[in-house]
């Protein structure tokens, strides 16, 4: 279940304030067209907050940005050994007999 799931990117708050400055938006001008209060998107900007599911939506929405990043396809999650590998479970554990 969770695997399928995303989680958001680490750089989200420079994506949004990227995309809002690209807009020529002010924060002020961004928190009114999404109903929220500056406040809220300041703490975004900063990365002092993570955004809500619904606010996430309306500024990928309104920015045309994307805020996740697949968990599942992460380059550096690891993966475990191969099938092939030169190491089995009778290489590494020593019985006690």
């Amino acid at each position: 279940m969770f695997d399928q799931m995303d989680e958001v990117a680490q750089d989200y708050d420079d994506r949004i304030r990227n995309a809002r400055e690209g807009e020529g938006l002010t924060q002020e001008d961004l928190a009114g067209q999404l109903n929220e209060k500056v406040s809220l998107i300041r703490k975004l900007e900063r990365g002092d907050v993570l955004p809500s599911d619904s606010v996430r939506k309306k500024l990928e929405k309104k920015l045309d940005i994307s805020l996740t990043e697949g968990v599942g396809s992460s380059d550096d999650e690891w993966e475990g050994g191969s099938a092939t590998g030169s190491y089995t479970l009778g290489d590494v554990v020593k019985r006690k007999d």
